[in-house]
């Protein structure tokens, strides 16, 4: 299977912290260390590690921590053709990481805010010979529409991953085979509390499947064939940052095997929860191997 993913690409700084710092307030960490992130190549990196053959299209800054992802990029197996070295700052995160696995993250878009539609459009054949194309809205949302709007021309499915959470232009909606909103995202797009409301104004708006991420509640999808719902594993959360990057990996990874949507979900689940098992954001992403005895060990 092939997979485009067209998105942000961050050096994330994560501090470890006993409780989250309330306003005004300075705490001590109890650990530091910089991890590459990015929703956009946390995405990708998850994918090639569950099987995929992975496409990476964004841009780096020419500076240390933009040499660093790259090479991480061409370790992790990912095809780099399309990344775009820009003369400023590659993106960073500052990420804030509790005892309980919470967070708080401020991100600085660097080089991912230099992308443009005519970068994009420049990875036509990139795009073209994928299967799938991953988005995300940590770049501009004009590059998201123009990949969007590129890959239904080719007859690519396209899935989009609304955060961080903003208004979608309207056409958007019309070009995605798949938006997977948490909840906080799924009201902020619909103005509508509770989920299976919300996400059937969604699909009214073009979008052919919802899959809706439920933190410790699992996830659940709706779509013309009806509502399906995957429960959640049970795990003790050390850092949920990239959880939601991964679960959307593993969806796109099984759908492209051709697994029903019910099973995809369960999958996509027990990725997300592997990743929440591990400080820091693509060093915590699984490999396949680890996914699948993580379910077989679930289920005995």
């Amino acid at each position: 299977m092939k997979i485009a993913v067209i998105g942000s690409i961050n050096m994330d700084i994560v501090m470890k912290v006993h409780r989250l710092p309330e306003k005004g307030e300075t705490l001590m960490a109890s650990d530091y260390l910089t991890v590459p992130g990015g929703k956009g190549a946390n995405q990708a990196v998850a994918a090639a590690r569950l099987g995929a053959s992975v496409a990476m299209i964004g841009a780096l800054g020419n500076d240390a921590f933009g040499d660093t992802l790259l090479k991480g990029f061409q370790d992790e197996g990912l095809n780099v053709e399309g990344i775009q070295r820009t003369t400023g700052a590659s993106g960073n995160a500052l990420i804030t990481v509790d005892d309980q696995g919470d967070n708080t993250i401020l991100v600085y878009p660097g080089a991912n805010g230099d992308i443009t539609p005519q970068w994009i459009h420049q990875q036509e054949k990139l795009i073209q010979e994928a299967d799938w194309v991953m988005l995300q809205l940590e770049i501009p949302m004009n590059c998201v529409v123009a990949a969007a709007k590129l890959a239904k021309k080719h007859g690519k499915k396209v899935i989009l991953n609304p955060a961080p959470a903003a208004e979608l232009p309207p056409e958007l909606y019309t070009f995605l085979d798949l938006l997977t909103p948490n909840e906080t995202e799924l009201a902020l797009l619909t103005g509508i509390t509770g989920s299976e409301a919300g996400m059937q104004e969604l699909l009214k708006r073009g979008v052919k499947t919802i899959v809706v991420t439920l933190g410790s509640k699992g996830s659940m999808a709706k779509s013309s064939d009806g509502i399906f719902t995957a429960e959640p594993y049970a795990i003790k959360a050390v850092d949920t940052t990239a959880a939601g990057d991964a679960f959307n990996a593993g969806l796109v990874v099984a759908l492209a095997e051709e697994r029903p949507l019910q099973e995809a979900l369960a999958f996509a689940n027990a990725v997300g929860a592997l990743t929440a098992t591990q400080m820091g954001a693509q060093n915590s992403l699984p490999l396949r191997g680890q996914v699948d005895d993580f379910m077989k060990s679930y289920q005995a």
